[in-house]
Protein backbone atom coordinates (compact mmCIF):
# COMPACT_ATOMS: atom_id res chain seq x y z
CA UNK A 1 0.00 0.00 0.00
CA UNK A 2 1.24 3.47 -0.49
CA UNK A 3 -0.25 5.17 2.25
CA UNK A 4 -1.78 5.01 5.48
CA UNK A 5 -5.70 3.77 5.26
CA UNK A 6 -8.37 4.14 7.92
CA UNK A 7 -10.50 1.21 8.47
CA UNK A 8 -13.38 1.17 10.72
CA UNK A 9 -14.19 -2.31 12.10
CA UNK A 10 -17.99 -2.60 13.55
CA UNK A 11 -18.55 -5.71 15.74
CA UNK A 12 -20.64 -6.21 19.16
CA UNK A 13 -18.35 -9.27 20.50
CA UNK A 14 -15.16 -7.74 21.60
CA UNK A 15 -13.20 -10.88 20.87
CA UNK A 16 -13.80 -10.51 17.15
CA UNK A 17 -12.51 -7.06 17.24
CA UNK A 18 -9.43 -7.71 18.56
CA UNK A 19 -9.04 -10.78 16.43
CA UNK A 20 -9.48 -8.77 13.37
CA UNK A 21 -7.30 -6.02 14.90
CA UNK A 22 -4.68 -8.37 15.29
CA UNK A 23 -4.94 -9.76 11.59
CA UNK A 24 -4.39 -6.12 10.50
CA UNK A 25 -1.41 -4.75 12.47
CA UNK A 26 0.54 -3.71 10.13
CA UNK A 27 2.07 -0.17 9.22
CA UNK A 28 -0.36 1.97 7.35
CA UNK A 29 -3.47 0.42 8.69
CA UNK A 30 -4.85 2.45 11.78
CA UNK A 31 -8.14 0.16 13.10
CA UNK A 32 -11.07 2.45 14.97
CA UNK A 33 -13.65 0.16 17.03
CA UNK A 34 -17.18 0.29 17.25
CA UNK A 35 -19.11 -1.81 19.50
CA UNK A 36 -22.63 -1.47 17.66
CA UNK A 37 -24.23 0.29 14.61
CA UNK A 38 -25.28 4.11 16.84
CA UNK A 39 -21.22 4.23 17.59
CA UNK A 40 -20.39 3.27 14.19
CA UNK A 41 -22.84 5.97 12.19
CA UNK A 42 -21.53 8.86 14.73
CA UNK A 43 -17.88 7.82 13.95
CA UNK A 44 -18.26 8.05 10.01
CA UNK A 45 -20.19 10.90 10.20
CA UNK A 46 -17.11 12.79 12.20
CA UNK A 47 -14.09 11.13 10.80
CA UNK A 48 -13.11 10.08 6.91
CA UNK A 49 -12.90 6.32 6.61
CA UNK A 50 -11.38 3.71 3.68
CA UNK A 51 -12.81 0.89 4.69
CA UNK A 52 -15.44 -0.43 6.76
CA UNK A 53 -15.61 -3.81 8.48
CA UNK A 54 -19.32 -4.27 9.75
CA UNK A 55 -20.71 -7.30 11.41
CA UNK A 56 -24.07 -8.05 9.47
CA UNK A 57 -26.21 -9.23 12.91
CA UNK A 58 -25.45 -5.94 15.01
CA UNK A 59 -27.69 -5.01 17.92
CA UNK A 60 -30.32 -1.98 17.11
CA UNK A 61 -28.47 -0.75 13.98
CA UNK A 62 -27.71 -3.41 11.64
CA UNK A 63 -24.36 -4.08 9.96
CA UNK A 64 -26.44 -3.35 6.54
CA UNK A 65 -27.68 0.01 8.10
CA UNK A 66 -23.95 0.91 8.92
CA UNK A 67 -22.64 0.15 5.22
CA UNK A 68 -25.67 2.14 3.61
CA UNK A 69 -24.60 5.27 5.78
CA UNK A 70 -20.64 4.35 5.42
CA UNK A 71 -21.71 4.56 0.99
CA UNK A 72 -23.84 7.41 1.65
CA UNK A 73 -21.14 9.35 3.44
CA UNK A 74 -18.34 8.12 0.52
CA UNK A 75 -20.07 6.66 -2.36
CA UNK A 76 -15.79 5.12 -3.00
CA UNK A 77 -15.62 3.67 0.29
CA UNK A 78 -14.72 0.22 0.90
CA UNK A 79 -16.88 -2.11 2.49
CA UNK A 80 -16.65 -5.99 3.99
CA UNK A 81 -19.91 -7.59 5.62
CA UNK A 82 -19.06 -10.17 7.42
CA UNK A 83 -21.93 -12.28 9.11
CA UNK A 84 -22.53 -15.97 10.53
CA UNK A 85 -26.21 -16.09 9.28
CA UNK A 86 -26.24 -16.22 5.84
CA UNK A 87 -28.51 -15.79 3.41
CA UNK A 88 -29.46 -15.39 -0.10
CA UNK A 89 -31.26 -12.34 0.71
CA UNK A 90 -29.02 -10.85 2.70
CA UNK A 91 -26.54 -11.52 -0.14
CA UNK A 92 -28.37 -9.84 -2.75
CA UNK A 93 -29.05 -6.52 -0.34
CA UNK A 94 -25.30 -6.61 0.41
CA UNK A 95 -24.41 -7.11 -3.52
CA UNK A 96 -27.11 -4.14 -4.26
CA UNK A 97 -25.73 -1.31 -1.62
CA UNK A 98 -22.04 -2.49 -3.29
CA UNK A 99 -20.27 -4.30 -0.85
CA UNK A 100 -16.59 -5.03 -2.00
CA UNK A 101 -17.01 -9.02 -0.31
CA UNK A 102 -19.42 -10.57 2.05
CA UNK A 103 -17.34 -12.87 4.47
CA UNK A 104 -19.27 -15.77 6.31
CA UNK A 105 -18.10 -16.80 10.00
CA UNK A 106 -15.67 -18.58 10.86
CA UNK A 107 -13.26 -17.17 8.70
CA UNK A 108 -9.79 -17.81 7.47
CA UNK A 109 -7.68 -14.70 9.05
CA UNK A 110 -5.74 -14.65 5.26
CA UNK A 111 -8.66 -14.52 3.74
CA UNK A 112 -10.00 -11.92 5.60
CA UNK A 113 -6.28 -9.40 4.77
CA UNK A 114 -6.62 -10.43 1.35
CA UNK A 115 -10.40 -9.17 0.80
CA UNK A 116 -9.13 -6.25 3.02
CA UNK A 117 -6.29 -5.18 0.44
CA UNK A 118 -8.51 -5.92 -2.80
CA UNK A 119 -11.12 -3.62 -1.37
CA UNK A 120 -8.01 -0.86 -0.40
CA UNK A 121 -6.53 -1.26 -3.79
CA UNK A 122 -9.87 -1.16 -5.30
CA UNK A 123 -10.58 2.30 -3.84
CA UNK A 124 -7.15 3.86 -4.84
CA UNK A 125 -8.02 2.43 -8.32
CA UNK A 126 -11.61 4.30 -8.00
CA UNK A 127 -9.97 7.45 -6.43
CA UNK A 128 -7.97 7.89 -9.41
CA UNK A 129 -10.03 7.31 -12.26
CA UNK A 130 -12.60 9.82 -10.16
CA UNK A 131 -9.95 12.60 -10.99
CA UNK A 132 -10.02 11.73 -14.90
CA UNK A 133 -13.40 10.01 -15.69
CA UNK A 134 -14.65 11.93 -19.04
CA UNK A 135 -18.07 13.49 -19.38
CA UNK A 136 -20.59 11.09 -18.49
CA UNK A 137 -21.37 8.92 -21.55
CA UNK A 138 -25.47 8.50 -22.89
CA UNK A 139 -25.12 4.90 -22.95
CA UNK A 140 -23.29 2.23 -21.43
CA UNK A 141 -21.30 -0.16 -23.88
CA UNK A 142 -22.17 -3.87 -22.61
CA UNK A 143 -20.97 -6.82 -23.64
CA UNK A 144 -22.97 -10.44 -23.05
CA UNK A 145 -21.50 -13.78 -22.62
CA UNK A 146 -23.54 -16.32 -22.02
CA UNK A 147 -24.20 -19.75 -23.84
CA UNK A 148 -27.58 -20.00 -24.15
CA UNK A 149 -29.00 -18.29 -26.63
CA UNK A 150 -32.70 -17.96 -24.99
CA UNK A 151 -31.36 -15.73 -22.09
CA UNK A 152 -28.44 -13.93 -24.51
CA UNK A 153 -31.75 -12.96 -26.55
CA UNK A 154 -33.26 -11.74 -23.78
CA UNK A 155 -30.54 -10.25 -22.06
CA UNK A 156 -29.36 -8.09 -25.57
CA UNK A 157 -33.10 -7.10 -26.23
CA UNK A 158 -33.50 -5.43 -22.69
CA UNK A 159 -30.19 -3.99 -22.58
CA UNK A 160 -30.95 -2.03 -25.73
CA UNK A 161 -34.72 -1.22 -24.80
CA UNK A 162 -32.69 0.97 -21.70
CA UNK A 163 -30.71 2.74 -24.29
CA UNK A 164 -27.07 1.04 -24.09
CA UNK A 165 -25.03 -0.15 -26.78
CA UNK A 166 -24.87 -3.70 -26.11
CA UNK A 167 -23.28 -6.29 -28.33
CA UNK A 168 -22.77 -10.27 -27.56
CA UNK A 169 -19.77 -12.01 -27.49
CA UNK A 170 -18.82 -15.85 -28.24
CA UNK A 171 -16.10 -16.72 -25.78
CA UNK A 172 -14.51 -15.63 -22.43
CA UNK A 173 -11.75 -14.55 -24.44
CA UNK A 174 -13.38 -12.04 -26.69
CA UNK A 175 -14.77 -10.73 -23.29
CA UNK A 176 -11.12 -10.09 -21.79
CA UNK A 177 -10.27 -8.70 -25.35
CA UNK A 178 -13.00 -5.91 -24.73
CA UNK A 179 -12.13 -5.42 -21.35
CA UNK A 180 -8.67 -5.02 -22.19
CA UNK A 181 -9.19 -2.59 -25.00
CA UNK A 182 -11.70 -0.77 -22.46
CA UNK A 183 -14.60 -1.36 -25.18
CA UNK A 184 -16.67 -2.05 -22.27
CA UNK A 185 -18.38 0.13 -19.60
CA UNK A 186 -20.57 -3.07 -18.42
CA UNK A 187 -21.06 -6.71 -18.48
CA UNK A 188 -23.21 -9.38 -18.42
CA UNK A 189 -21.45 -12.98 -17.61
CA UNK A 190 -22.12 -16.53 -17.25
CA UNK A 191 -21.09 -17.22 -13.62
CA UNK A 192 -20.08 -20.73 -14.16
CA UNK A 193 -17.89 -19.37 -17.45
CA UNK A 194 -16.27 -17.32 -15.39
CA UNK A 195 -15.39 -19.41 -12.37
CA UNK A 196 -13.63 -22.09 -15.09
CA UNK A 197 -10.97 -23.53 -14.06
CA UNK A 198 -8.59 -22.44 -16.62
CA UNK A 199 -5.70 -19.50 -17.95
CA UNK A 200 -9.16 -17.28 -19.65
CA UNK A 201 -10.98 -17.71 -16.73
CA UNK A 202 -8.61 -16.59 -14.17
CA UNK A 203 -7.06 -13.66 -16.30
CA UNK A 204 -10.70 -12.21 -16.67
CA UNK A 205 -11.58 -12.32 -12.86
CA UNK A 206 -8.28 -10.53 -12.14
CA UNK A 207 -9.16 -7.86 -14.68
CA UNK A 208 -12.49 -7.11 -13.46
CA UNK A 209 -10.72 -6.74 -9.63
CA UNK A 210 -8.43 -4.72 -11.42
CA UNK A 211 -11.44 -2.59 -13.30
CA UNK A 212 -13.40 -1.94 -10.07
CA UNK A 213 -15.11 1.01 -12.61
CA UNK A 214 -16.90 -1.74 -14.66
CA UNK A 215 -20.30 -2.75 -13.93
CA UNK A 216 -20.71 -6.47 -13.64
CA UNK A 217 -23.79 -8.55 -14.04
CA UNK A 218 -23.75 -12.21 -13.19
CA UNK A 219 -25.96 -14.82 -14.51
CA UNK A 220 -26.52 -17.58 -11.78
CA UNK A 221 -28.14 -20.97 -12.56
CA UNK A 222 -29.52 -21.64 -9.32
CA UNK A 223 -31.55 -19.32 -6.56
CA UNK A 224 -29.71 -19.88 -3.75
CA UNK A 225 -27.08 -18.63 -1.04
CA UNK A 226 -24.01 -20.00 -2.21
CA UNK A 227 -24.50 -18.43 -6.08
CA UNK A 228 -24.92 -15.34 -4.72
CA UNK A 229 -21.85 -14.90 -2.50
CA UNK A 230 -20.30 -16.34 -5.21
CA UNK A 231 -21.37 -13.25 -7.47
CA UNK A 232 -20.03 -11.18 -4.84
CA UNK A 233 -16.63 -12.74 -4.73
CA UNK A 234 -16.42 -12.57 -8.56
CA UNK A 235 -16.97 -8.63 -8.23
CA UNK A 236 -20.70 -8.71 -9.40
CA UNK A 237 -22.93 -5.82 -8.21
CA UNK A 238 -26.25 -7.53 -9.41
CA UNK A 239 -27.09 -11.11 -9.76
CA UNK A 240 -30.04 -12.56 -12.44
CA UNK A 241 -30.92 -15.62 -11.86
CA UNK A 242 -32.02 -18.46 -14.33
CA UNK A 243 -34.41 -19.22 -16.05
CA UNK A 244 -34.88 -15.54 -17.38
CA UNK A 245 -38.33 -15.29 -17.61
CA UNK A 246 -39.09 -12.16 -20.16
CA UNK A 247 -37.78 -9.11 -21.23
CA UNK A 248 -40.03 -6.51 -19.48
CA UNK A 249 -38.53 -8.53 -15.96
CA UNK A 250 -35.11 -8.15 -17.31
CA UNK A 251 -35.80 -4.12 -18.25
CA UNK A 252 -36.96 -3.62 -14.96
CA UNK A 253 -34.26 -6.07 -13.34
CA UNK A 254 -31.45 -3.75 -14.45
CA UNK A 255 -32.53 0.00 -14.98
CA UNK A 256 -31.88 0.82 -11.47
CA UNK A 257 -28.37 -0.85 -11.84
CA UNK A 258 -27.28 -0.01 -15.46
CA UNK A 259 -30.03 3.24 -15.75
CA UNK A 260 -32.27 3.83 -18.51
Amino acid sequence: MERGFRILVVDDEAVVRRVIRSALDRPGLYLVEAEDGERAIELLLDEPFDLVIADKNLPGITGLDVIRRAKAVDARMGLLLVTAYASRESAEEAMAIGVDDYIVKPFELGDLVAKVDEALDRRVKLQRGEARRPEPRPSLRVLVCDPSEHSRTLVLAALRRLGHDARPVASLRELLAGLRDEAADAIVCDLDLLGRDDATACFLRSKLILSPSVRFVALASTRGLADAIEAIHRGARKVLYRPLQSEQELVDALRDFLGA
